[in-house]
């Protein structure tokens, strides 16, 4: 099956936010129900990300316009560094595909694309912080374990 992928425009906040807490509800099952109130701070900041472009949505779509899945890429602020000219870095998120898309090569697609955008506006390096079930796409696509470390409060 042919896949074409389409920038997010404002009428897509929607797909976005179900797309983003879809995710998470794969990720972690036995979290259960979101906290109150998340989905609609998940709306408000998609929305205020996309207006001000600091969020890149890619959308995967069939050539009948089914939606297969999407990812973002989050041009997170970030202080001057040595390594970089820039002030702030592509960060890929969100990424998920419909249950009866997967193991289609939409993910793969979507994070090309994704490394395509970011190259061609010159930055560096992409992060993202990758569940269990996509670190071996991630991989395969080049990407390397990071230092990232977290203290659970």
């Amino acid at each position: 099956m042919d896949f074409s992928i389409y920038r997010a425009t404002m009428e897509d906040i929607e797909l976005l936010v179900r797309h983003r807490l879809s995710m998470w509800r794969d990720i972690h099952p036995e979290f259960g129900d979101p906290v109150p109130g998340t989905e609609e701070r998940t709306r408000m900041w998609i929305k205020e990300k996309l207006s001000a472009c600091r969020l890149i949505g890619f959308i995967a779509k069939t050539r009948d316009g089914q939606v297969a899945g999407s990812g973002c890429i989050w041009l997170r602020e970030q202080p001057p560094l040595p390594m970089t000219s820039h002030l702030e870095t592509p960060y890929l998120m969100s990424m998920f595909t419909e249950e009866a898309f997967r193991r289609r090569g939409v993910a793969k697609l979507i994070a090309e694309t994704a490394v395509v955008w970011c190259r061609s506006r010159g930055y560096e390096r992409i992060n993202l912080d990758a569940s269990e079930s996509g670190k071996l796409l991630y991989e395969k696509l080049g990407f390397k374990a990071g230092y990232s470390m977290r203290l659970l409060l």
